[in-house]
């Protein structure tokens, strides 16, 4: 808040300082990563602390949910391969949908989104969940304005959900040894599914993933503020402390019943017949489909239903399209 003994101008000069740390700490990250012109390098190590919590939560039955059958995906800054099955545009902004794999060891720094609520829906064995119990507004960034933040650690079950409120620190890792998979949902959108593909290297061929370029995750930092994000570059830039003490009500309150909700808005059902009049309209809307479908191709979609990484396939996960209960 602007006091209003304080001039504007100072105000303003303040706002802009927290901005330019942001992004100098990015840059300062990409030239520290920099390497020589066409050589290929691991992404940053983000040094995740040795946590050991008791695996927890309740299986999650996630709701099968419509997508592109050849969505995009990138190679984000920390190795994640990332899917976008439902971008902003498909949901009006109402949520982004993100199915992502995760190499071993790796997995997001600490970050905090200001405009989205999110979900981690962790299908495979092996992640680590970190969040924080205080709130940072937009513009409050932990170590710099205001303390560091003390999270806590969890040990996530395979097929668990975990909710994480806006304005909460929070990070996560594949501490396995195998490539880990999970689905991120971000409500409202917020436009984030385009800074992860501004900040990512698209994946035209998934047999031959791109080089990691560490300097993404730089330019990632230095944009996140424009989409209501703060993130750091290393685990320990925002966080003073780490325990094993996650909350059980944090565990408990995963906010399903609200995401069932936001994903059943892409369900379309068709009614039953209950009258002649009935079953008139629902014969036109069907006769109607069908000449449509005549002049206009229909994009096909596949179901997502959750599997392990070892079983998925994103070219084999096809499901074929039923119009008036026609098959096609």
């Amino acid at each position: 808040m602007i006091s209003q003994n304080k001039p504007i101008a100072t105000s303003l000069s303040m706002a802009t300082v927290k901005k330019l740390s942001v992004a100098v700490t990015g840059a300062v990250f990409s030239l520290l990563v920099s390497t020589s012109k066409g050589e290929a390098v691991d992404a940053p190590a983000v040094n995740f602390p040795k946590i050991t919590s008791p695996p927890s939560g309740e299986a999650f039955d996630f709701p099968e949910v419509k997508s592109d059958p050849n969505p995009q995906r990138i190679l984000f800054a920390e190795g994640e391969q990332i899917s976008f099955l439902k971008t902003s545009e498909d949901t009006g902004g109402k949520y982004v949908l993100m199915d992502i794999i995760i190499p071993p060891g790796g997995g997001p720094p600490p970050h905090i989104h200001h405009r989205s609520d999110e979900w981690f829906y962790f299908i495979d064995p092996g992640f680590t969940l970190y969040m924080g119990d205080e709130t940072y507004p937009d513009g409050v960034i932990p170590g710099i304005d205001t303390p560091k933040a003390n999270i806590h650690a969890i040990n996530a079950k395979p097929g668990t959900l975990f909710y994480g409120p806006r304005d909460h620190i929070h990070a996560h890792q594949n501490t396995g040894t195998t490539p880990a998979r999970e689905l991120v949902v971000l409500s409202p959108s917020a436009d984030t599914d385009k800074w992860f593909q501004a900040a990512g290297l698209p994946i035209t061929d998934s047999s031959n993933p791109p080089a990691l370029d560490p300097s993404k995750l730089a330019s990632a930092i230095s944009t996140g503020p424009n989409y209501g994000l703060t993130l750091s570059s290393n685990f320990n830039e925002f966080v003073q402390t780490v325990d094993s003490n996650y909350p059980d009500e944090m565990v408990k309150d995963n906010h399903a019943d609200e995401l069932i909700a936001l994903l059943s808005n892409d369900t379309r059902q068709v009614p039953e017949p209950s009258s002649l009049g009935g079953v008139l309209v629902f014969s036109i809307f069907c006769a109607i489909s069908i000449l449509k479908r005549k002049h206009k191709s229909v994009s096909k979609v596949t179901t997502v239903v959750p599997k392990t990484t070892q079983n998925y396939s994103n070219q084999n996960n096809q499901e074929k399209m039923a119009t008036c209960g026609i098959q096609n």
